[in-house]
């Protein structure tokens, strides 16, 4: 019988990787006011604000989705194993 394996990740951690794949793939064309404040800190790890206006850089906030999908896949960064 085939037991499908379930990782264990908090509803902060699938929410992250949610809106990371949407920026990836394009779903939507959401910049970052379109992201959920709790996730803002999360995304804002993995980015550096526009210089000319201090705003958030679309391209940079797909480069951050792309790393947050590496994390999620790899299981590092905010979905490592916590260690008791």
């Amino acid at each position: 019988m085939l037991q499908t394996v379930h990782p264990k990740m908090t509803t902060h951690q699938i929410e992250l990787v949610e809106h990371a794949l949407r920026q990836v793939t394009k779903i939507s064309q959401s910049n970052w006011d379109a992201i959920p404040m709790d996730l803002h800190a999360s995304f804002a790890r993995y980015m550096c604000k526009e210089v000319w206006t201090g705003e958030s850089d679309l391209l940079t906030l797909r480069d951050a989705a792309l790393m947050i999908v590496r994390d999620a896949i790899t299981r590092t960064g905010e979905f490592a194993e916590n260690e008791a």
